[in-house]
């Protein structure tokens, strides 16, 4: 069985999220991806993401119907910290297989100062998809030669552009799902 792993703080979930999730399962040939929203980031103040039920509700209204792919809620199960070594741990031990962890070429450039990174490198196979115009691949590539840069389209949209646009008064149509649209404007406004 081929499993992966995209992992993030969806805060919110948007379009590029959904486009990439479907296109990495067909790069990859996955069986299953699970979508795990972060519950308590060692890397930023949780207390700046929308909820975590919310953000969970959000993904798996966007993600219904769409084949191969599963919320988890395993970091908030889990509480405490969630560091990416003990999630892809946990899959390995209820799967049986080395998982694909996918990561933005953005996450690239700092995957150095991720907890336990060498070990995480050994226990997940990483599948990187393209985050700017000016691409680093090449040189990335050299740094992190078992790595997976995936040949995918560029999708040019952050959910922190999102929250800013609410912020500013701006439009949001098109970058997040018509379905979760209304809400995600109250959440940020």
């Amino acid at each position: 069985m081929r499993i992966g792993i995209f992992g993030g703080a969806f805060n919110p979930p948007h379009n590029g999220h959904l486009i990439i999730s479907v296109l990495s399962i067909e790069y990859l040939k996955l069986d299953k991806l699970f979508i795990v929203p972060t519950f308590n980031p060692p890397h930023r103040d949780p207390h700046k993401l929308a909820p975590f039920e919310k953000r969970y509700f959000w993904l798996e209204k966007i993600f219904q119907g769409v084949k191969k792919i599963e919320i988890s809620d395993y970091e908030k199960l889990k509480g405490g910290k969630s560091y990416s070594i003990e999630t892809v741990r946990y899959f390995r031990a209820v799967y049986g297989v080395k998982p694909y962890f996918i990561i933005g070429e953005d996450s690239v450039t700092s995957f150095h100062k991720w907890y336990m990174y060498e070990t995480l490198m050994r226990e997940a196979s990483f599948a990187v998809y393209p985050r700017f115009r000016e691409s680093r691949y090449q040189e990335l590539k050299e740094k992190y030669p078992d790595f997976i840069f995936m040949d995918l389209p560029l999708i040019e949209i952050s959910s922190t552009e999102i929250r800013n646009r609410i912020r500013e008064g701006k439009s949001i149509r098109g970058m997040v799902p018509l379905s979760i649209e209304s809400e995600v404007i109250d959440t940020y406004l």
